[in-house]
């Protein structure tokens, strides 16, 4: 949200827009910042077909995403009454401050991921979930998430280990094949941002 309304801002001046113009930004337009968490692995090769059927009709942009689902939106100002997201049901979180739920994620669920990828694909595993299984993985992965990740986290001990037994189970969900290339793709850049 900062970074669109310093765009914002800056054509605006460049295009000679008037103060009014620059006025109404701050008072009428929210600019907000999200975090989404969800895994989704994307368009279903092997079940594509057999999802047509079901559906009655050919879909080539079908996803497959786990249940779990958290939208975190920041936002100056309340927007939840224009946005009544979570009376429909949805997971959607408003905060004037994202970095904890962002942190948590990051940390968690990404860094868990970053640090048994390469390991896993070298021990013959392919997918998320078989790593889980895998003994030496699946122990490595909850002593890094429990021993290593946590402890320098500062927050709420008991949402982060909350959130990790979810992560762990969102990790073994036998109906999402994450994987583990997939997950390596850029883990430079990853490494950095999650660790």
């Amino acid at each position: 949200g900062i970074h669109l309304k310093e765009c914002v801002v800056k054509f605006a001046k460049l295009w000679n827009l008037e103060e009014g113009f620059l006025t109404w930004l701050d008072d009428a337009c929210v600019f907000t910042s999200t975090l989404v968490d969800r895994i989704v692995t994307g368009y279903p090769r092997d079940d594509a077909e057999e999802l047509w059927k079901e559906f009655g009709y050919q879909d080539n942009i079908v996803v497959t995403a786990e249940p779990f689902g958290l939208w975190v939106i920041e936002s100056s100002k309340d927007i939840s009454k224009e946005l009544p997201l979570p009376e429909a049901g949805l997971p959607v979180i408003f905060t004037d401050n994202q970095k904890p739920y962002k942190q948590r994620k990051v940390r968690i669920l990404n860094g868990a991921h970053t640090s048994f990828v390469l390991a896993s694909y070298l021990a013959g595993n392919d997918y998320v979930r078989e790593s889980m299984e895998d003994e030496l993985i699946g122990n490595f992965m909850h002593q890094t998430i429990y021993d290593e990740v946590i402890p320098t986290l500062d927050l709420p001990k008991e949402d982060l280990l909350e959130f990790a037994s979810a992560v762990d189970g969102r990790f073994r969900n036998p109906y999402i094949k994450h994987a583990l290339l997939s997950i390596s793709l850029n883990s430079v850049s990853k490494w950095r941002a999650r660790c």
